[in-house]
């Protein structure tokens, strides 16, 4: 996705969850998919939140939505999406990288059911990417505005009879099952959800041959 991992950070781009739902459909133009049925659009967490946007605005596009621990739903950051934040902005400088190093950590296990299962990698990775020329703005920007608005009945309205697989992990503590992945079952006039054991917010890392049999069966 533009603004994050190894994909440009331009300064310019609407880091807004429209701006990323016109990322993804100029993107497909560009694979010479955007007249296409798309047999389903997957999205997590806040891919989840554009997944949802994208077929909203080209509800003729999709066949099938697959939401994993989405947001899109939230009345503000929880928590652990606020000390997420807090960790991803603070200690630029590089004498200073062993503490961002400690909190990103901390925050991280907390996304999991197993923290021995997270990998010192992906912490090096994301202070990598964190330190590209614009990515804070890009992660700031996408931060607040998924968490300062919601998608309303209204706009779930529209999408409310494509076929919707919902994947949650038990434990998870960013945007936690209990508050929020009940608010999108009342969405949908032909979904199903599927919580997922010992898991937390990203299940297809703890749970990956799990995740992808369900998405497998769904989708065929």
């Amino acid at each position: 996705m533009v603004g994050f991992g190894g994909s440009d950070k331009p300064k310019d781009v609407d880091y807004t969850i429209k701006g990323f739902s016109k990322f993804i459909i100029y993107f497909l133009d560009k694979i010479k998919l955007k007249n296409k049925k798309i047999t389903a659009i997957v999205g997590h967490s806040l891919g989840g939140y554009i997944a949802l946007q994208v077929a909203i605005e080209n509800k003729d596009l999709i066949q099938k939505l697959v939401l994993i621990d989405s947001s899109g739903k939230l009345n503000g950051p929880t928590p652990l999406l606020n000390q997420y934040l807090d960790a991803a902005m603070g200690y630029s400088i590089e004498r200073y990288a062993p503490l961002r190093y400690q909190k990103l950590k901390d925050v991280f296990e907390k996304m999991y059911h197993l923290p021995s299962l997270l990998h010192p990698l992906v912490i090096a990775s994301f202070m990598d990417t964190i330190k590209e020329p614009f990515a804070k703005d890009a992660f700031k920007s996408a931060f607040d505005n998924s968490t300062g608005t919601r998608l309303q009945r209204g706009d779930l309205e529209k999408i409310k009879d494509i076929p919707c697989l919902i994947l949650w992990g038990d434990s998870d503590n960013l945007i936690p099952l209990d508050k929020y992945s009940l608010e999108f079952l009342d969405e949908f006039s032909n979904v199903k959800l599927e919580i997922l054991p010992d898991s937390g917010h990203a299940p297809f890392v703890e749970k990956t041959a799990t995740v992808y049999e369900r998405i497998r069966a769904f989708i065929s």
